[in-house]
């Protein structure tokens, strides 16, 4: 069994235990994979093809710290990050994260793969044109106030790690079809008598 499908067991058995498990979409066909990557012009990492095939992302924000992106919603945000880019609004950034030897410099690469958005405008991606010391698959958060972080995973499968390791935890809950952190739960909407 692959790393993948070893992790995915692991949230989809914790999605289950909280009665979600409709809240992961079903599988994106290897047609819509190879079509959503000619769209992007770019080619996805044997990973992330694999976990797209078993889970077209989430529905809504339905993941911890938002939304895992479908095809459709990947292709949506990279379609934002790509307009801004061409625009030259990040052409003051262009130094940004200029010493990082794992990433290279800048705002927003075209190598970069959205993952996981959280609403804001602030998210996972997935970088496949890193710089010299990074690796082609690794997973950094992107923030659209101070830019992108350098990688927090060296994988996607790392990544899902990560997640499954907080579910398993106890770090989230389930509440009205969203994926909610326990640090969240002095937010005075949760303890409303209608949502217990």
């Amino acid at each position: 069994m692959s790393e993948i499908s070893a992790v995915w067991e692991r949230i989809e058995a914790w999605y289950e235990a909280q009665g979600a498990s409709h809240l992961l979409n079903p599988g994106a066909s290897a047609e819509a994979i190879a079509q959503a990557e000619k769209q992007l012009g770019l080619t996805f990492p044997a990973e992330l093809t694999e976990s797209l095939m078993r889970h077209d992302g989430s529905a809504g924000m339905s993941w911890p710290g938002g939304d895992l992106l479908s095809l459709e919603g990947i292709a949506r945000e990279r379609s934002v990050w790509m307009e801004l880019l061409e625009s030259d609004i990040f052409s003051g950034n262009a130094d940004h994260n200029e010493t990082s030897t794992l990433i290279q410099s800048g705002w927003w690469n075209p190598g970069w793969i959205p993952l996981h958005a959280d609403g804001g405008g602030n998210g996972m991606v997935v970088d496949m044109a890193p710089a010299q010391a990074g690796t082609a698959g690794q997973v950094l958060f992107m923030d659209h106030e101070v830019g992108p972080n350098e990688p927090e995973y060296d994988s996607l499968a790392e990544y899902l790690e990560a997640i499954a390791d907080g579910l398993e935890a106890g770090q989230f809950f389930v509440n009205e079809d969203a994926v909610v952190s326990t640090d969240d739960i002095s937010a005075p909407e949760l303890f409303r008598k209608e949502s217990l």
